[in-house]
């Protein structure tokens, strides 16, 4: 329990901010999305749906949850925990919109090195290229082929578009092999790629990178199972597969 509840606060910044909603009890969801906005400075606002626990309402902005209580007045953002329960409410929340975020992003987008035989699970990877530890993981992925487990690349240039990996991503998206590709722009022939980067399928790498800051990607490699569930950076083989096949 006390590790659920330092994990909740750590994960994010909770703060409590006083919002001038009308006093009445019935003030629209409508309302409340508009105060939330110039509060909080952005149109980005998700309307307030209820949370099962009485007088408390959620809502987000960009990949942040908040919390609206007494009747709108007041907003909190942060981990909401249920105590009886052990169980990070926001985490669930947080989970879902990854989840429906990566069904967003074409499978045909992504480059996936599959199963061996049977798939037993998926995960999926924000990588770049000239990232050191995606370089190691990617050494890793045979490993995680032989044990049934897909991998999913999704592209994520650190930096955006003036990032060092960018342009090879770029290429890499547009190669005819792109399984090759990848694993020649990972390697000791890093930058010897032939295709130019420029193609219809590079701009698979901006909305990559877009995706990953939606759901709050912030370095790589970023790694996420299918439920939502994402793993801090690079994980040795040995320990990532256990965990991917719950053994």
């Amino acid at each position: 329990m006390k590790k659920l509840i330092s994990q909740a606060l750590a994960a994010s910044l909770v703060v409590m901010l006083s919002i001038p909603f009308a006093n009445s009890a019935e003030e629209s969801i409508e309302d409340m999305t508009r105060l939330l906005k110039l509060r909080l400075g952005t149109d980005k606002v998700e309307p307030p749906t209820a949370t099962g626990v009485d007088g408390v309402y959620q809502t987000r902005f960009g990949n942040k949850f908040a919390y609206l209580i007494e009747g709108g007045r007041y907003v909190f953002i942060g981990d909401m925990v249920d105590l009886k329960m052990a169980r990070n409410m926001t985490e669930v929340s947080r989970r879902e919109l990854v989840v429906q975020e990566l069904a967003s992003f074409d499978t045909k987008k992504q480059i996936v090195f599959p199963a061996e035989n049977e798939e037993l699970a998926v995960l999926n990877v924000f990588t770049d290229t000239s990232c050191g530890y995606c370089q190691q993981l990617h050494k890793e992925v045979k490993y995680l082929q032989e044990a049934g487990i897909s991998v999913h690349y999704f592209p994520y240039p650190r930096g955006g578009n003036r990032g060092p990996g960018y342009s090879n991503l770029r290429k890499v998206w547009c190669a005819d092999d792109k399984l090759t590709a990848m694993s020649i722009a990972k390697g000791a022939q890093m930058g010897s790629l032939a295709s130019s980067g420029d193609c219809e399928s590079a701009l698979h790498v901006d909305e990559g990178y877009i995706l990953g800051n939606r759901i709050g990607v912030t370095g790589t490699p970023a790694l996420y199972t299918s439920d939502g569930v994402m793993f801090n950076g690079y994980v040795p083989h040995q320990q990532l597969i256990p965990q991917l096949l719950n053994q």
